[in-house]
């Protein structure tokens, strides 16, 4: 009998939890860890809607990257994804911050897709190495790479800042890492690629002479769900995995 805590286990081998960043909330944030499991839903989020699917689909565990719970909750209503997990005896285990740092994890997976190599950590100093350098093989103008990320992830929108270099050597941070900008300049990176950034980091990478590519959020980190997938396949050969239908990226683009 496959447990939920197997599972945990499992994850936490690779991609140990205590590795999180210290705001993160990873871990397993609803059910019972010796709970029976049958069949789990692979999502990005677990917003509302992914819990009813969870349900419906007859799910017993949801592994999500994003967590369910993030903030404290200080009520459990239909309004929670957490309350319809717990009615429904579905659990879920969150893999964060630690997803994104383990080795073979979120950024190593947006490295793979958009063609980088000699791979390395990347952080700033005293941090945990949560993100990677790579470098292309190539030279490419910021708009013409943004184009080949923009077709590599399938993303809907691409948005870039065109510091006037040729990418080369390229900060990597998956989700939102606009604020990586200045470790990107301090370790001699002439791009920095990321899910999103503020306003202000797109004028800022120029004044730095950094090429900024923001991907989206969903973007960067939703092809670690088909990593997880083979992996956990893998070690639970007997259980029935399946990816979420209901969770697309957002917001839609005109």
């Amino acid at each position: 009998m496959v447990q939920v805590q197997d599972f945990y286990r499992f994850i936490d081998s690779f991609a140990p939890f205590s590795s999180a960043l210290s705001f993160d909330n990873p871990g397993l944030l609803a059910g019972d860890p010796e709970k029976e499991v049958k069949t789990v839903l692979l999502s990005l989020d677990i917003p509302v809607y992914v819990a009813l699917e969870a349900a419906e689909r007859g799910s017993d565990l949801v592994i999500s990257h994003h967590p369910v719970i993030f903030h404290p909750l200080r009520c459990l209503t239909p309004e929670e994804s957490a309350y319809h997990l717990v009615r429904n005896g579905i659990a879920a285990i969150c893999a964060h911050t630690n997803l994104d740092a383990a080795d073979g994890g979120v950024n190593d997976v947006l490295c793979e897709k958009t063609g980088l190599s000699d791979i390395s950590y990347f952080s700033p100093e005293g941090e945990p190495q949560i993100g990677r350098i790579g470098y292309f093989p190539g030279e490419l103008s910021a708009r013409d790479f943004a184009l080949l990320v923009k077709e590599k992830l399938g993303s809907n929108r691409v948005d870039f800042a065109d510091a006037g270099r040729k990418i080369r050597k390229i900060a990597v941070v998956s989700g939102s890492g606009g604020e990586y900008l200045f470790e990107a300049q301090r370790q001699g990176c002439d791009t920095l690629l990321t899910g999103e950034a503020k306003y202000h980091h797109f004028p800022e990478a120029v004044e730095r002479g950094v090429n900024l590519i923001a991907a989206g959020h969903y973007a960067t980190e939703n092809p670690v769900i088909d990593m997880l997938k083979k992996a956990l396949e893998t070690q639970f050969p007997e259980i029935v995995f399946l990816v979420s239908e209901r969770n697309l990226p957002l917001p839609f683009s005109v």
